[in-house]
């Protein structure tokens, strides 16, 4: 196993990457999608909290067709580290010029028509966009009827070039039937329409992990995992997520044990009272790392392969168990 450097050794607490099970998830989509099918590989979020930059690098070794970022920041940072694949912008260009964003070849998200004149009018070069259609997640995109709308205006803008267009299912997780079938149907209907009205857009994506995993990638689209690359199944309705491989361990080491007697009570505000003589087990990891306030009294850590229950209140930086 391929782990990204622990930076800081003298504390137990790390977060192992396992590059090589992150090739093997990779491997798995583009199977499930079919070897024609490009991806779309989204590192948005610090790659979900994986490191962006070593997740590309992979990603753009293995193949993927392009990767998915939320912000121009966050393309700005691959780009400074070398990345050299096609990045999208999901979130949209935001306040971002056309300028910046064809110095450091980054392709936004549109969905509205007030962002292709802002570009348009501080492009100065030929700038690749991709349209958004929100055909039933109800947050970015314009609706389908408003599509050609979007496309007369990008008609009058000569810089921007129309690349593709995507959507984002909203319960493929759950089911196929229902929603995500209207979803496919209304997304169809864009992409007939795009194929005929403006043929130089040649990208269409809207299968997102689910839709991967569940075997519903078009023959003539793009497919876009995310969150099976790094090893989580979005249902467990998908026999072939029991394939995928977790990409982070997250692991911490017991640095005090006490033993208390009944009627002892462990962290803030008393919540988790020793109802017998018990062991308790403080680990150097807390809601600072990541680990949740929420799971106090709730959560579970794996000690030599056995579980033990968190006692009371997470703390910033410690928690601790009944072992």
């Amino acid at each position: 196993m391929k782990e990204s450097p622990v930076l800081n050794p003298l504390r137990p607490t790390v977060a192992r990457i396992d590059l090589e099970a992150l090739r093997h998830n990779f491997a798995l989509a583009k199977r499930l999608a079919g070897k024609e099918v490009p991806l779309l590989g989204v590192v948005k979020a610090n790659a979900y909290g994986h490191g962006a930059v070593s997740v590309a690098r992979v990603l753009q070794q293995a193949g993927a067709a392009a990767l998915g970022v939320a912000t121009p920041e966050e393309g700005i940072a691959l780009r400074e580290s070398g990345i050299s694949a096609p990045i999208l912008v999901f979130g949209g260009p935001f306040s971002a010029s056309g300028k910046l964003l064809s110095e450091f070849r980054l392709s936004p998200v549109l969905y509205n028509v007030e962002q292709i004149r802002s570009l348009e009018a501080s492009a100065s070069e030929s700038l690749p966009v991709y349209l958004k259609v929100d055909t039933g997640m109800t947050r970015l995109g314009v609706f389908p009827e408003e599509v050609p709308e979007i496309l007369q205006a990008i008609r009058l803008a000569p810089h921007l070039e129309l690349a593709g267009v995507m959507s984002h299912l909203a319960q493929a997780d759950v089911t196929f039937e229902g929603p995500t079938a209207e979803q496919f149907a209304r997304f169809s209907e864009v992409e007939k329409l795009l194929r005929s009205e403006m043929p130089e857009a040649k990208v269409f994506h809207l299968a997102n992990s689910a839709a991967i995993l569940g075997g519903k990638v078009g023959k003539d689209d793009w497919a876009r995992p995310g969150i099976l690359l790094y090893g989580s199944n979005p249902h467990p309705r998908f026999e072939s997520g029991r394939e995928l491989k977790p990409v982070m361990h997250f692991e911490t080491a017991i640095v005090s044990l006490k033993e208390i007697p009944v009627g002892t009570a462990v962290s803030y505000g008393g919540t988790w009272v020793a109802s017998r003589p018990s062991r308790i087990a403080v680990l150097p990891v807390g809601y600072a790392d990541g680990y949740l306030r929420s799971l106090g009294n709730r959560g579970e850590v794996l000690l030599r392969g056995k579980r033990a229950p968190v006692a009371g209140r997470v703390c910033m930086d410690l928690t601790m168990i009944d072992v």
